[in-house]
């Protein structure tokens, strides 16, 4: 298998190479070699300027005699303006700097001096004199002007030499010979796709109602294969520039490399080949996984460049993983992205965990099968047990499987996964428990992790039920013993050496297809073996004295305002008790007062059967929030009128499953 991708991508190498000398319509590299100076500017052959020659220093150079030093006294230097640029026009820097010295920042600023980009180098030691830094930058819209600069207000100086300015008309975007899709719809359809953008810009997120799927047909391999596709993800850096990411079913009998459903997204969403690299250890782990992997595409001819897939939650992932088909569950997180509509930055706190019902993937297949049917039963009463923090954790799960998958997180410095929300849980009928699907490990930004460890804690600790559901594992004997073993495992020196040897050729030519398109980008599968060594250092201070305790949420009541939010305001499902009657059970997860009118038979109110007098159900987390009701088993729907917002509501009556 991997022999078989180095050829799918050692040909790419050579065509890139081809495509760095054939750009077309750009204007040839400006080369600043320090060396010359006119007035207050460094110049090239041609008296192209960048300022300041203040800074021309004799100190270091990493070709002929200058470089520039740029320190306290003389902070801004190499300085270059861009005029007159178009949407879509691509900047790209790319500048040496002396190591051991100071960091200075590269920076472009736009008319009103607002930073459009930053880049600074790493701070990991470099055996080498002198490390080449990467800036580039897509115009999203036309600009008079940007600029660009180095700043240093440190007094060590930073050196800075063999600067190269590049301005392209288009953005360096390959096409892969064989691994390309090519993705056609009807143009009405991709102005819808516009506006759903520009909406969910708007918004802030992308709620449900953007997510409508249009037909298509897409071309792999010379094949043409019938589609639906709709946008995916659900903040907006997904719709960044014109990459958009997307959620793809196949028709008809046709599949893409054994997937019948998956998602193309900007590689940057999962961190690149953080989450390439993962997904091989997981699968030498043997813990279920998606296949994740990199390809071009474009949509109605217009070529959007690297992309990575990754496979969504079907069947086909059991059988690659060899499992039996069985449920794949989540929890349903509608409610999460509700409240931040129109406010992306509403960080008041709902019930939103609490409410959340635990759904299937391809509910139609699962509730049309008898024993999928019966199989989700099982799972979803093993979930429900998970998310109310049942102590008998080893009746829910295989805890060896999962602490081999927390130890696995621990080395890859994954937090993401944990996330109530971000979890996907398979039932295998052959074990009846639960097993966790590995994915979405990386958000695609620096998310401030400082614990290196995730079970480590020198004290108890409390949190609530949505942020420690992960962390009641580390209450359990039995888990922290597998999940101690195997930080000791994968921490060892031997282990990750064989993984970076096994893989670093398939991962050096695949950084090098990636910094085609994303020149900034670098990867080095060395930030593995320095987090495990951390592990390691630290493995021997862990001890599992100490619980992860849950404390109750307060609830700020005044803070839903005007608002009545669907998926966490009432629940309603309806059973046959042991007296053969239909009961209804509600529960309101409504941060206000429900009165609940009476339910129909049928969505319109004129079927309304209305109780006597209205019934009052108090806020979630208060003496009456759940309630019971004889009804008749044909009622469909209830209708209510929450407190604060006086308006009629109708939800939809469920079967109770368990």
């Amino acid at each position: 298998m991997l022999g078989k991708t180095i050829k799918i991508y050692l040909p790419v190498i050579v065509c890139l190479m081809y495509a760095f000398s054939c750009k077309e319509n750009n204007k040839s590299p400006l080369i600043f070699d320090m060396e010359r100076v006119e007035g207050n500017h460094f110049i090239t052959q041609n008296l192209e300027r960048v300022s300041n020659s203040l800074a021309q220093s004799l100190d270091y150079s990493k070709s002929g005699k200058y470089s520039a030093k740029i320190h306290a006294k003389n902070p801004y230097a190499l300085s270059y303006t861009f005029k007159n640029l178009k949407k879509g026009n691509e900047i790209i820097i790319s500048v040496w700097e002396k190591t051991g010295k100071a960091r200075a920042f590269l920076k472009l600023v736009d008319e009103e001096k607002n930073i459009l980009a930053i880049k600074r180098s790493s701070k990991k030691k470099i055996e080498s004199q002198w490390v080449l830094i990467n800036l580039s930058f897509i115009v999203e819209k036309d600009s008079k002007q940007i600029k660009f600069f180095i700043h240093n207000e440190k007094t060590l100086p930073a050196y800075y030499d063999d600067l190269k300015i590049e301005l392209l008309n288009k953005s360096r975007r390959p096409v892969f010979k064989k691994e390309n899709l090519r993705i056609q719809i009807k143009s009405k359809d991709l102005d819808k796709l516009f506006k759903y953008r520009e909406k969910a810009i708007q918004n802030g997120v992308i709620d449900k109602s953007l997510k409508k799927y249009f037909t298509g047909l897409m071309v792999y391999k010379k094949e043409e294969i019938p589609i639906k596709i709709r946008l995916k993800g659900d903040w907006i850096d997904h719709l960044s520039g014109d990459k958009w990411s997307f959620r793809i079913k196949i028709l008809g009998g046709k599949d893409f490399k054994g997937m019948k459903t998956f998602s193309i997204q900007h590689p940057k969403t999962r961190s690149f080949l953080k989450e390439w690299i993962l997904h091989k250890i997981f699968r030498e782990e043997n813990i279920l996984t998606t296949r994740y992997g990199f390809i071009t595409a474009s949509l109605n001819g217009k070529n959007l460049g690297i992309y990575a897939y990754e496979e969504h939650f079907s069947k086909e992932l059991l059988k690659y993983n060899n499992r039996k088909e069985a449920p794949i569950l989540k929890f349903n997180e509608e409610g999460v992205w509700e409240t931040r509509l129109n406010n992306p930055k509403n960080r008041n706190f709902y019930p939103y965990f609490e409410a959340s019902e635990i759904i299937p993937f391809q509910k139609k297949s699962i509730f049309s099968s008898d024993s999928l049917k019966s199989s989700f039963a099982k799972g979803l009463k093993l979930m429900t047990k998970y998310k109310e923090f049942d102590k008998n954790l080893e009746d829910i799960f295989d805890l060896n499987y999962i602490a081999k998958l927390y130890a696995l997180y621990d080395i890859g410095k994954i937090r993401h996964s944990y996330h109530w929300h971000n979890q996907r849980l398979y039932y295998n009928p052959k074990t009846h428990k639960l097993e966790h699907i590995a994915f979405d490990c990386y958000a695609g930004i620096e998310e401030g992790i400082k614990d290196i460890i995730y079970g480590f804690s020198n004290k108890n600790s409390s949190d609530y039920k949505a942020t420690y559901l992960s962390k009641q594992f580390f209450n359990n004997d039995i888990f922290i013993s597998n999940y101690r073993k195997f930080l000791n495992k994968f921490s060892e020196p031997k282990y990750l050496t064989s993984i970076v040897k096994k893989y670093k050729v398939i991962s050096d030519s695949l950084n090098t297809i990636l910094k085609y398109e994303f020149p900034n980008y670098e990867f080095d599968m060395d930030y593995l073996i320095n987090s495990a060594k951390a592990v390691r250092e630290l493995l021997s201070s862990y001890t599992s004295n100490h619980d992860f305790l849950v404390k109750p949420l307060i609830y700020n009541y005044a803070s839903i305002e005007n608002n009545y939010f669907p998926s966490i305001g009432i629940k309603a499902h309806k059973y046959i008790n042991d007296k053969n009657e239909w009961i209804l059970k509600i529960n309101n997860f409504h941060l206000d007062t429900i009165y609940l009118i009476g339910y129909s038979i049928g969505k319109k109110s004129n079927n309304l059967f209305k109780f006597k007098e209205s019934i009052l159900m108090s806020p979630f987390q208060t003496k009456r929030e759940s309630i019971e009701l004889k009804i008749n088993g044909d009622a469909d729907f209830i209708f209510f009128k929450p407190q604060n917002t006086k308006n009629l509501e109708v939800k939809d009556i469920l079967n109770k499953i368990i």
